[in-house]
């Protein structure tokens, strides 16, 4: 507590307090201005956007509101998809034997049962021209036999005659093994719409490509070419 002693001091003291009230009363009139100038602006934008045809949300009142809601995400397949991919690698198998299939003796040619040898040769010779062709290089197992089927059906949806099929030379894979070379031979030995294949001549991958020659598909009414 401040003790006054004189009458200096009691005056210092009214001079003080008069000062306190004075800026205190600044202050009020401050807050007050800045309020009505905020109650201003406030109504001069609702009459704005009342010119406007908007109308404020209030509690309760529902009417009109717009209803926003995020569409759901489509649903995933993945038992479809899964049930897919069990049919086929029961369809291509990965363990048939590529010798029982392989008609030429070096191993790098095949013509299904009823078809001229010479559809090998004409495939590297190029009497058909390369149409289509994938890249397999990177994929694993599972997903290249599922590219190579889909590639093959829109393939021959198309109407490409002949493809080619890149599948590498195995000489980044583990062991430096040509897994998907052999793999995707047999795969093609099991699809009915291959019609031959040969191992691609150098300036088309040689040992790392394989040409393949397909069913065609007949326009309506019109049969199919011989080969």
């Amino acid at each position: 507590m401040t003790t006054i002693n004189s009458f200096s001091g009691l005056k210092a003291v009214r001079k003080e307090l008069a000062e306190k009230a004075r800026l205190a009363e600044e202050e009020r009139k401050k807050a007050a201005e800045e309020k009505a100038r905020r109650s201003r602006g406030a109504r001069y934008f609702y009459a704005e956007m009342a010119g406007m045809g908007v109308e404020p949300l209030r509690a309760g009142k529902l009417k009109g509101r717009a209803e926003v809601s995020s569409p759901k995400p489509a649903p995933i397949p993945r038992q479809s998809k899964e049930e897919h991919r069990a049919v086929l690698r029961a369809s291509l198998s990965d363990e048939v034997d590529p010798l029982t299939f392989l008609q030429s003796e070096d191993g790098r040619c095949f013509w299904r049962e009823g078809l001229s040898p010479d559809l090998c040769r004409k495939l590297r010779r190029g009497d058909w021209t390369v149409q289509n062709h994938i890249d397999l290089h990177g994929m694993r197992v599972d997903p290249a036999r599922e590219a190579v089927f889909g590639f093959l059906k829109a393939s021959q949806k198309a109407g490409a005659r002949c493809v080619r099929i890149v599948h590498g030379k195995g000489y980044g894979s583990e062991g430096h093994q040509p897994v998907l070379k052999e793999k995707v031979r047999r795969w093609l030995k099991q699809c009915r719409c291959v019609m031959a294949f040969a191992e691609a001549p150098e300036t088309d991958g040689g040992a790392g490509a394989v040409l393949v020659l397909l069913e065609s598909v007949p326009y309506a009414g019109r049969p199919a070419p011989k080969l």
